[in-house]
């Protein structure tokens, strides 16, 4: 005689049983344990905060992927920091985002500015920091870098339209103690010529 089907899967079922049984132990730990690291970081005074999941490069609009919150001590961070990923999703990065950066106003283009057809928003910085506070959204320049021959600078791109001036908050990733970032409409050969001269010895502008 075969074996009786009850007899069969009592066995299984008991199986089930346990596994289930462990599985959810398991999950009620995690959970436990997810709880008391976030009461422990609230008592030692961190806050949550929205950083990079991954690095993002500059001009990369952000995705719900990109973003994460962690538990940072609160001086550490910028006061005006996002504490939900979703207040970041759809703008875009002005600068490289390194993974774990702390996502603020200051490193985001909440309102991108209108950029015309067949151009592209460049982020530059100009050599002579002290020049950046002439420019104003909206004015046309001349870019200027080296010159081929070696001495002197000369118009690496001409009539070029300012669309935006970052302002960043202490500690971003758009500060450091540099020229300030000055995003120009350009297109795309222009944006290539730029990006070369900036490597070299530095950029400046003439305006128009």
């Amino acid at each position: 005689m075969g074996m009786q089907p009850a007899r069969f899967f009592t066995p299984l079922i008991r199986a089930f049983t346990w596994h289930r049984r462990w599985f959810a132990a398991i999950l009620v730990v995690v959970a436990v344990t997810a709880g008391l690291n976030a009461l422990s970081a609230r008592a030692s005074g961190a806050v949550a905060v929205v950083v990079t999941a991954t690095a993002v490069p500059g001009g990369a609009t952000l995705t719900a992927d990109q973003l994460t919150v962690a538990w940072l001590p609160a001086d550490a961070v910028p006061a005006d920091a996002l504490t939900s990923p979703q207040a970041a999703v759809g703008t875009e990065a002005v600068v490289d985002l390194p993974a774990r950066t702390v996502v603020s106003p200051a490193v985001l283009l909440s309102d991108r500015p209108a950029v015309a057809p067949g151009k592209v928003a460049l982020p530059i910085r100009f050599s002579d920091s002290s020049l950046a506070g002439v420019l104003s959204v909206g004015c046309h320049l001349d870019v200027l870098g080296p010159a081929a021959e070696g001495s002197g600078f000369s118009v690496i791109a001409g009539d070029v339209r300012v669309i935006a001036l970052p302002t960043p908050a202490a500690g971003s990733p758009l500060g450091g103690g540099g020229s300030p970032l000055v995003l120009v409409e350009v297109d795309q050969a222009q944006a290539v010529a730029i990006s070369a001269a900036a490597a070299g010895t530095g950029l400046s502008f003439a305006l128009r």
